[in-house]
């Protein structure tokens, strides 16, 4: 099933090194669009030019291209993909979406049949169909059928899955053209979260793997241990027929599943072929790689597994709708309250602080948990988390919000507004106000620190 046809890439390996070597080029993303492009077309001319697969467009076009993306970051733009070189078939489409991100199309290729992933001579990213049986030290994203139009079976082979991520977020979206395109749901998920459930061959499935390639898949296994994944053997056999006869039940129980490329029954390449899902394929140290199946439009979750295993993620989810929440108190992270953030998919993506106008309270009850509001004086800048959660994620996370706590409008420091979790002013007056501490954390190690005080005992009378 991974023979399939190329949109940008393919053939035989040409022989030329993968990327550019780090002399011949500069750090992702680079400054400059036309400084890589022409460290490119060096380095072609010293290989003696490009893979068999890749027509290698002008040097002056591709130069043109390269300085209309310098002149836009002149202009104070950020486009992401600023300083990527790629390779795409012939699709007006997607290759002006890829403009309009910033990347620079270095060549393009017709459909070859390859059953590997082809070398990527000095591309940043390349666009193929079908999911590769051999990732060769890449990274390959296959989305949920339908976010990227006109290419059900298309992947996304990278460098990294950061690169590839945001790669594959600039062809995301409905066009007119393809009434078979989709967009993300109101209820996607926007992360795996600290501790995905993950599914694997039982080793009766892994059977005709070498007993260097299993070790090698025993290796990524335990890494996903490691990084606080729960990982659980199924018989993938029999639960592939389930899933194709009942697709609701497609890795009901778990988050993802991982699997070798190939040497299973079926492989990745059948699965998704067969079933409603996103893959991204990574290389694990044995001769193919592995792969991580996801539900359709769990596609972060996918990437933030083989995250987990690489140490690499982009600062953003690939699905392109969220909303912004900060939260304090029982919803941080490792608190009490935060599973019912995790448990709609919600995404951690950093700490902020308020403007100074904050006071914080400490409400009765169980758990612990602080009351927010805006003070009339006397406020303070109070530490907070920012999450990314999706629109039908937020209005069930509301629906199980506990009186007196309710959502409203917060300033940030830097003086945007954020929705945000906040508290009854009634309500807070019965609470013991903390705002000194200004961060609950450090009002729960004030606490950690307090011992109840016994009393000595009272000398006999004699």
């Amino acid at each position: 099933m991974g023979n399939r046809g190329c949109l940008g890439v393919g053939g035989k390996d040409s022989g030329v090194n993968p990327f550019l070597t780090e002399e011949e080029t500069v750090s992702f993303p680079p400054v400059s669009s036309y400084q890589r492009a022409i460290a490119a077309f060096e380095a072609l001319a010293r290989s003696g030019g490009s893979a068999p697969w890749l027509s290698v467009r002008s040097r002056e076009d591709v130069l043109v291209d390269a300085k209309a993306v310098d002149e836009r970051l002149r202009a104070g733009e950020s486009p992401a993909l600023a300083g990527v070189l790629v390779g795409i078939g012939d699709d007006p489409v997607l290759a002006q979406r890829l403009a309009r991100a910033g990347a620079v199309v270095l060549g393009t290729a017709d459909p070859v049949g390859v059953s590997a992933a082809p070398a990527l001579d000095v591309l940043d990213a390349a666009l193929c169909t079908g999911l590769p049986a051999d990732c060769r030290g890449l990274v390959a994203l296959r989305p949920t059928r339908g976010l990227v139009p006109g290419h059900s079976g298309l992947t996304v082979l990278a460098r990294d899955v950061e690169r590839g991520q945001l790669v594959l977020a600039a062809l995301t979206g409905p066009d007119e053209s393809d009434p078979a395109s989709r967009e993300w749901p109101a209820s996607v998920r926007l992360s795996a979260g600290e501790h995905p459930r993950i599914a694997v061959p039982s080793r009766a499935d892994l059977a005709a793997l070498s007993t260097v390639d299993r070790s090698s898949f025993a290796v990524t296994v335990d890494t996903l241990r490691a990084a606080g994944a729960v990982v659980e053997e199924i018989p993938l056999a029999e639960r592939a027929r389930e899933w194709a006869e009942r697709p609701a039940t497609i890795l009901r129980g778990h988050d993802a599943l991982c699997l070798p490329t190939t040497g299973t029954t079926p492989s990745p390449a059948e699965l998704t072929s067969i079933l409603d899902t996103a893959a991204v394929g990574f290389p694990d140290g044995r001769a193919g790689g592995a792969v991580v199946v996801t539900r359709a439009f769990d596609d972060q979750v996918g990437i933030d597994v083989v995250g987990l295993l690489s140490g690499i993620q982009a600062d953003t989810p690939y699905p392109s709708t969220g909303i912004g929440l900060i939260v304090f108190g029982a919803y941080l992270r490792g608190q009490p309250r935060n599973g019912e953030l995790t448990g709609v998919g919600a995404r951690f993506t950093g700490f902020v602080e308020t403007a100074p106008r904050y006071r914080m309270v400490a409400l009765p009850g169980t758990p612990p948990q602080p009351g927010v509001l805006r003070a009339e004086r006397d406020g303070a800048a109070l530490l907070a988390e920012r999450w990314l959660i999706s629109p039908a994620g937020l209005g069930e996370f509301l629906a199980g919000l506990p009186a007196p706590l309710t959502l409203g409008s917060v300033e940030l420091e830097d003086g945007a507004h954020a929705v945000a979790v906040l508290c009854d002013a009634v309500a807070a007056a019965e609470g013991t106000d903390i705002t000194s501490y200004r961060c609950w954390r450090a009002y729960l190690r004030y606490l950690s620190t307090q011992r109840p005080t016994v009393p000595a005992p009272r000398p006999a009378s004699g």
